[in-house]
């Protein structure tokens, strides 16, 4: 992160040391994104949106209370915190690390306090712009399985440790989070859930949880439109919905040979993997149910061998899924590697 892009929180009740305080920092050293607050109390005040845009919080100790600085601490979640007080003490210093402080500054310190102060805020930006937010990590950790629930699939921005956007893919993701202006060092991004690479799935072989199939609306014997596959594919999909989840691949044959996707693709108004996608959206929402997309159900494309496949990943859902047919509404589990009514 660039020292102009660092967001700077100062609090000191000492105007005279706030404004030389400020004068280092903006003029000597670059930092162009300051707020001030006189004391703990104003300072809590700015720190209460949990989307708080401050990436280093440099605060006194003695201020209202002679531990005011704790209080600062206290409300600081994941940014930064640096004490830069004029009433050291050994008590206060172990304290403040015990908080989770980056360093515990003395202003009677021998030499220039601007310069080691600065040094201190550029060590902590490299420290954690390598090593991550670790209060975030622990979060997403500890509550995977919510998280799971909430945003399988998507990729998500964690600022202290509460979930702030989510998307379907990083790039759009990243775009939401420059167009809200949040705090790139504030912020965890992770994706929920794990998806094996196509080639991983096509090695493993079909199972309880894989299935492989040609193609989705394409006769391979008779080389014309079969609608009736269709049906094939959403089998698959309600028996993922109805077991422990899996994964169809659309365009691979049982053997594990790439078939791709262009035959169906050429049966489409529009010849474009959208409109593919699309496609099998809306025979997902006519037959089984709209309610099953994204929460339960996403939808990836991967090239290989120069072919385009489709990767359908499936989620355990928490209710019974059906298929919609002529018959009536039909009810699918797997039994090994096959769909079983």
């Amino acid at each position: 992160m660039e020292i102009k892009n660092v967001h700077l929180l100062l609090v000191e009740d000492n105007t005279n040391y706030l404004e030389e305080l400020i004068e280092w920092l903006k003029e000597e050293f670059g930092y162009q994104n300051i707020e001030t607050a006189i004391n703990a109390k104003e300072a809590t005040e700015k720190l209460q949106n949990p989307l708080n845009p401050f990436d280093v919080i440099i605060a006194d100790m003695r201020m209202e209370t002679h531990d005011s600085g704790f209080a600062v601490l206290d409300q600081a979640q994941s940014s930064i915190v640096i004490i830069l007080t004029a009433n050291d003490t050994v008590t206060d210093c172990r304290t403040a690390f015990k908080k989770g402080a980056w360093d515990y500054i003395s202003k009677n310190m021998k030499g220039n306090v601007f310069e080691i102060l600065d040094e201190s805020i550029k060590e902590a930006m490299t420290y954690f712009n390598r090593w991550g937010n670790v209060k975030n990590d622990q979060w997403i950790e500890e509550n995977k399985e919510y998280l799971e629930e909430q945003y399988w699939g998507e990729y998500i921005a964690v600022i202290n440790q509460t979930v702030i956007e989510a998307a379907d893919t990083e790039e759009e993701l990243n775009q939401k989070i420059e167009e809200r202006k949040l705090r790139r060092f504030l912020t965890t991004i992770r994706k929920i859930g794990e998806f094996k690479p196509v080639d991983e799935l096509i090695k493993q072989g079909e199972s309880d949880t894989l299935e492989f199939k040609s193609t989705l609306q394409w006769s391979v014997k008779g080389n014309c439109k079969d609608e009736k596959l269709k049906f094939a594919a959403l089998k698959t999909i309600v028996a993922f919905l109805n077991s422990q989840g899996g994964t169809l691949l659309i365009g691979v044959e049982d053997n594990g040979n790439i078939f791709g996707l262009e035959k169906d693709i050429s049966l489409l108004s529009k010849k474009t993997l959208d409109k593919f996608q699309q496609t099998l959206i809306n025979l997902i929402s006519q037959y089984i149910g709209s309610n099953f997309i994204n929460k339960y159900i996403k939808i990836r494309f991967e090239k290989l061998e120069t072919k385009e496949i489709c990767i359908v990943d499936v989620k355990r859902a928490f209710k019974k899924a059906f298929l919609k047919t002529d018959k009536g509404l039909e009810f699918y589990i797997r039994a090994g590697n096959t769909t079983k009514n």
